[in-house]
């Protein structure tokens, strides 16, 4: 595989990296997709509890689409299937529910349609937010590292293991040979290190690793705090308590054109020359969920009202006490009794006091607790008839059935989260981000660090990485009036650092010299034996056998 394919490779699996990410980034990161863990029955059989509902946000919503929204009743989000449209608002029903839902998101509510489903992946991606999960990567990425330390480059095994390990040989034996005087053979040059990275990019990357590793290190003490947090905290929730109320009517009347059946109901004029008595009902209903108990009673009050501001009660009905949170008051309504107090105010004050009306006034005596907190029911709007002359006529058919809600502070266990840029983060999610924070940490610094990395042994070269942000590489040296060599490098660059100035670079065959000029004073330091610089010695002069030495002898007579 060339370069050129290598890189388009590389570019290829970026992209998809890339695009990967910018699909699934969660919506509490920033994102615009969102994870919904389901649980219930609500959506069986197609959604079981335990399974991951992965949503996008669509262009429009159509009724037969799974989507999910936040429910300000529940307080929670929810995910049902659209069964209607009502203006600019959508309805939900749960796929195993009778019962619609009682919000009505609009379009910008909604959060998005299923995309995927994946069958108990909440479960798992609960299972991996777990501090148990989150202790295990700690354990495992700081076990590691641990080990790295503890491991010696160049160790060897101790002899006696590799003894023991070897069977005994008997090794030949040979004749003495005479020792022969063998030249010198030169030191083996160190092997040469892999192309390495410039000076620049090696200091780069040691600030890199520096920066990473304090990253790993505030990731990790994140990941202890967040593993020492219990998963969920109590907090004070509102719950609302839903009051529904239902005013019907009903009595006899003679038959003809106006009253074919002899009766009235709800919703008919009530002619008094006609009707001589009508019976008014009302029936309330207390829920919410987590409703615990619900007692107490309910009676309807009659009163008639004029326009001036007079009023006069009429009757009053028996209570009714509470029974499995509904309960059914009534009371008789006597339009000619209603008439004649109208008319004896008007007499007493000599003229016509203006229109006239009947309340009918629910009175609620009812309490309850909801999850252990208690609560005391409000008033409901009363049923009003318009009186005239001839008859009472009812009001529109939104006032039948009156609601109200009464919100209670309840505590509840929810999951413990944190606000981040604006956005509450579960503590499961928190763990997991720190996980994935340490690692990408460690794994910038361990690669950081290798490339940062001085070559072993080589003090100029380690040097030069420390200080590269002052290293300026020349190809030559020209030494001012004065030179002064220092001690260490350390004393060199504490003249650099003093003077504000450069520190010159020069590799030459005396070694490596780095110099800071100060006007006509050239401050010196010079690494003399470098792994750079460093060459095998010259092999030695080969030995020559000595010449015979002639001796004269002397001379006898």
């Amino acid at each position: 595989m060339n370069a050129a394919t290598r890189a388009a490779s590389t570019s290829a699996i970026a992209a998809l990296v890339l695009a990967a990410a910018w699909l699934f980034w969660p919506a509490q990161l920033g994102g615009s997709t969102t994870y919904v863990t389901t649980h219930g029955v609500s959506m069986e059989p197609g959604f079981s509890t335990g399974d991951l509902a992965v949503l996008r946000p669509a262009d429009s919503y159509e009724v037969g689409d799974v989507a999910a929204y936040y429910s300000e009743t529940l307080d929670t989000v929810v995910m049902h299937r659209i069964v209607a449209v009502e203006g600019d608002r959508f309805v939900f029903q749960g796929d195993n529910n009778d019962w619609l839902d009682q919000d009505r998101p609009t379009a910008d509510e909604l959060l998005g349609t299923l995309f995927r489903q994946v069958p108990q992946g909440g479960k798992v991606l609960a299972a991996i937010a777990s501090p148990w999960s989150l202790a295990l990567v700690l354990a495992g990425i700081f076990g590691v590292f641990g080990n790295h330390r503890r491991k010696r480059p160049g160790r060897k095994a101790p002899r006696h293991r590799a003894a023991r390990a070897l069977p005994a040989v008997a090794l030949p034996s040979f004749p003495s040979l005479p020792s022969l005087a063998r030249p010198s053979l030169p030191r083996p040059a160190s092997p040469a290190l892999p192309a390495s990275f410039s000076m620049p990019t090696r200091a780069q990357a040691r600030q890199v690793a520096v920066g990473a590793g304090a990253v790993a290190l505030l990731a990790a003490g994140s990941g202890v705090l967040l593993l020492g947090l219990p998963s969920t905290e109590t907090e004070a929730r509102s719950q609302p308590v839903t009051q529904q109320g239902t005013f019907t009517y009903a009595g006899p009347a003679e038959v003809g054109t106006t009253y074919p059946t002899g009766a009235v109901t709800t919703g008919d004029p009530v002619y008094t020359k006609l009707v001589d008595a009508l019976t008014v009902s009302f029936a309330h209903t207390v829920d919410a969920p987590g409703l615990d108990t619900v007692d107490g009673s309910v009676r309807l009050d009659l009163s008639v009202a004029t326009s001036d501001g007079w009023s006069a009660p009429l009757a009053s009905g028996r209570p009714a006490p509470v029974v499995d949170g509904t309960a059914t008051a009534s009371a008789e309504l006597d339009p000619t009794l209603a008439a004649a107090l109208v008319g004896r105010h008007n007499a007493e004050i000599g003229a016509t006091a203006g229109s006239a009306s009947i309340l009918v006034t629910p009175v609620l005596d009812v309490t309850g607790t909801v999850q252990g907190e208690q609560f005391t029911a409000g008033e409901l709007a009363p049923l009003t008839f318009a009186m005239d002359t001839v008859a009472l006529r009812p009001p529109s058919e939104g006032s039948f059935a009156p609601t109200g809600t009464v919100a209670v502070s309840v505590d509840t266990e929810v999951a413990r989260s944190f606000g981040l840029l604006g956005v509450d983060l579960p503590i499961g999610a928190a763990r997991l981000i720190a996980v994935i924070v340490l690692v990408l940490a460690v794994v910038v610094t361990a690669v950081a660090g290798w490339i940062g990395r001085p070559r072993a042994g080589d003090a100029a070269d380690e040097f030069a990485v420390r200080n590269a942000g002052r290293i300026l590489p020349v190809t030559g040296l020209s030494a001012g009036r004065s030179v002064v060599d220092v001690a260490d490098a350390r004393a060199l660059r504490r003249v650099a650092e003093r003077v504000d100035g450069l520190v010159l670079h020069h590799a030459g065959p005396d070694g490596q010299v780095f110099a800071v000029q100060d006007n006509e004073t050239t401050y010196r330091f010079v690494f003399p034996d470098t792994a750079i610089t460093r060459t095998p010695p010259p092999p030695p002069p080969p030995v020559r056998a000595a010449a015979p030495m002639t001796v004269p002898l002397p001379r006898v007579a």
